[in-house]
């Protein structure tokens, strides 16, 4: 799969991630990776002649928009900006279910799951004081929209947008499945059985970073419904915002950034010791 450019410039270095492509790899031979597209193979490492440097990670199973910048002075400012909380995300994902509620706010902290610590590299979250099985717990927050029901291959699905709050390893996926909505085709999280579906239904639609001097807002097209194998096994039940437009997904993302979203069915899930 082709990597597509963003965005642009001497700082900085904007793409659109494919479904099932590793950001980078140790491993020369390895040639499904983004650097591998876009720059010479070892230019994520500190020692190549040219280096990059990721300011953010996407899963290898998640699309959509990765920034990256070109020189440790346009990383540091990038890297302050995610650590302060001062960039805003959104994905678009469909999960397993009729979604009840319009918005919900996601609460969890998450964590190791100590058991494929070497292996799948599992995150878990904590739902009460007394959970021993999360390791190391961090705070974790999720804003979670409804956008549309329907079904895929006649099961209940919900197309929702994803507000991640902080940046948790796996934190939309495993936020998602403790709430019983599991992201469509996400195999790890859904126990294996998910397999189906020929990706996973998670992608970064847009990213805000206000870096001084070079404000970035980038967003894609919604990579779903253009996609045949998605559409042909897609049925719409009841559609609660637009979203495919840019326009649309810019006007939801403003709804998704208010405190208070009056008029909708709310639901906000949060460990109980809280």
């Amino acid at each position: 799969m082709a990597v597509e450019i963003l965005y642009e410039s001497d700082n900085f270095l904007v793409v659109n991630k494919p479904y099932d492509m590793y950001i980078n790899s140790d491993d020369e031979n390895e040639k499904n990776t983004v650097t591998h597209h876009i720059a010479s193979g070892d230019s994520h490492l500190s020692t190549s002649v040219n280096p990059i440097h990721f300011v953010q990670r996407l899963d290898y199973s998640t699309s959509g928009v990765l920034c990256i910048a070109k020189n440790k002075t346009a990383a540091g400012r990038a890297g302050k900006l995610f650590e302060k909380r001062e960039t805003k995300k959104y994905y678009l994902a469909l999960v397993r279910g009729h979604v009840q509620h319009e918005l919900c706010d996601i609460e969890y902290d998450v964590g190791l799951d100590p058991l494929t610590a070497q292996t799948s590299h599992r995150m878990l979250v904590r739902k009460t004081p007394s959970c021993k099985s999360c390791v190391l717990p961090r705070v974790a927050h999720t804003r979670m929209f409804l956008l549309e029901t329907g079904y895929y291959d006649k099961d209940p699905v919900s197309v929702v947008l994803l507000n991640p709050i902080t940046g948790r390893r796996h934190q939309l996926r495993v936020h998602c499945a403790a709430i019983g909505h599991t992201i469509l085709g996400d195999y790890t999280y859904s126990d294996a059985a998910d397999n189906a579906p020929h990706r996973m239904f998670l992608h970064a639609m847009r990213l805000v970073l206000p870096v001084d001097g070079e404000h970035l807002d980038i967003q894609t097209t919604d990579p779903f419904f253009s996609d045949k194998k998605f559409t042909d096994r897609w049925k719409s039940c009841k559609k609660y915002h637009k979203f495919q437009s840019k326009e649309d997904f810019l006007l939801i993302c403003d709804i998704v950034d208010k405190v208070y979203v009056l008029g909708v069915r709310y639901k906000r899930f949060v460990c109980k010791d809280k």
